[in-house]
């Protein structure tokens, strides 16, 4: 897998798609997004749940999640709540 880069001093993976959303009302943020990780194709690790607040360097993917699929938990406003 490629190296994690350096974002606020402290180590980011690249994330190649956001995949899902789903609520969960028993944590702090309630937002959480499937990400697909870059250069973890095909491994146990290529995906994982984030909560919104993780994911404010994603914003633009998650537009583009929410614009192809907008029946999904979630939206643009309700992420941007979260990262603001």
């Amino acid at each position: 897998p490629p190296a994690p880069v350096v974002i606020d001093g402290e180590p980011k993976f690249k994330i190649a798609r956001i995949i899902d959303s789903k609520l969960d009302h028993q944590r702090t943020c309630r937002l959480l997004y499937k990400v697909f990780w870059l250069g973890y194709e095909d491994t146990e690790d290529e995906s994982s749940w984030l909560p919104a607040t993780e994911l404010k360097h994603a914003a633009e993917l998650v537009a583009d999640f929410h614009s192809a699929y907008p029946g999904k938990p979630g939206s643009v406003e309700i992420f941007n709540s979260y990262i603001s």
